[in-house]
């Protein structure tokens, strides 16, 4: 069976996806600090657009975890496995990230200081890049009905839901761009479908793709549309018109489609591999590698205090440079946080 040999190409997966993360939000941050539309920008878009999959390709890695191996868990599992610590996630980084840009910013810790961070985490006044766990905490809180189905779908079964997420939530608000009037249009959007299949279609993409073993054709047909998808995020806005907004959406047909071809890349291809210790060693990385992305921002402040900014070598060069330093310093801190005897899983999965 193609892609069965190395189990932990999921690990591998999802370290690639924090990675890209990376480059995602240095990208983002940069356009922010340069004239728009002038030729910094324009380079730090394409990088944005090289990597807006990595956003679903998180998503993707979070199913495959969660929905793996099927069952029926209890309701009370779901809430202490993984909607509270997701909960307690959002809130210790929310609040290490608030005292960190205070003691950074020449304040001191006080006991009333680290109260009012955690209080201002629990409102929702957290740090940019957490923004991704909220979603997921809303998946985790429909887990229960998702792993019913998971459990019990067929293959059919399965597709259509697939079909009918990317439909709902990535064609279609795109056609509404060009057909904004049309009567289909606005009975679906009064559904307000594409709100709950978004995130959801790649929660549950992810598991598929990990249980169900497509032919060779259909994949190669992937990677195809992979490709096709990419070219669509970049190019799409000016080959084809609708706004930048709309073809760079995390749950964009293009965006959608690379992130569905690169996972199967890593399973069937570059996962291919029977090497037992390398498959251990990246399903332990994929453990805990998001600690990483949630890690990364506290050296942004620190750069920040030093006076590095983050455009210091310029568009081209800044954001590989600075998404691999902040990837690797982080590592260890990541490492060392999952290995919290109780709750290391908590803060960094």
């Amino acid at each position: 069976m193609a892609g069965e040999g190395n189990r932990g190409w999921p690990g591998a997966f999802r370290a690639l996806a924090v990675f890209a993360a990376l480059v995602l939000l240095l990208a983002q941050s940069g356009q922010e600090l340069v004239p728009a539309a002038g030729g910094d920008w324009q380079v730090l878009s394409i990088y944005e657009g090289l990597t807006r999959w990595s956003v679903p390709a998180l998503f993707m890695g979070w199913g495959m975890a969660a929905l793996d191996g099927g069952g029926r868990p209890s309701l009370g599992g779901t809430l202490t496995g993984l909607v509270l610590p997701a909960f307690c996630r959002l809130v210790l980084w929310g609040a290490l990230y608030a005292l960190a840009a205070h003691l950074l910013g020449g304040g001191a810790l006080s006991l009333g200081g680290v109260c009012s961070a955690l209080a201002g985490a629990v409102r929702g006044d957290t740090y940019f890049h957490l923004w991704i766990l909220y979603p997921l905490l809303g998946l985790y809180l429909v887990h229960p009905l998702l792993q019913r189905f998971a459990a019990s779908a067929s293959r059919g079964e399965a597709l259509y839901v697939l079909a009918l997420a990317f439909l709902l939530a990535g064609v279609l608000p795109l056609w509404t761009q060009f057909h904004p009037n049309h009567i289909l249009v606005q009975f679906v959007d009064r559904l307000q479908i594409h709100a709950v299949l978004g995130f959801m279609g790649y929660y549950l993409a992810g598991w598929y793709l990990k249980q169900f073993v497509i032919g060779r054709i259909p994949e190669l047909l992937l990677y195809l549309l992979g490709i096709l998808g990419l070219v669509l995020t970049l190019a799409g806005p000016g080959l084809i018109g609708g706004g930048r907004e709309i073809w760079y959406r995390y749950t964009a047909p293009g965006v959608a489609l690379t992130a569905a071809a690169l996972c199967a890349l890593f399973r069937y291809v570059l996962g291919s591999g029977g090497e037992r210790a390398r498959s251990g060693m990246a399903a332990s990385l994929g453990e805990w590698v998001f600690g990483i992305y949630l890690f990364h921002q506290l050296w942004a402040l620190v750069f920040q205090r030093l006076g590095i900014g983050p455009l210091a070598l310029g568009a081209a060069a800044s954001v590989p440079v600075f998404a691999l330093a902040e990837f690797f310093l982080s590592l260890p801190f990541a490492w060392l946080i999952s290995r919290i005897p109780g709750a290391g899983r908590w803060l960094t999965e």
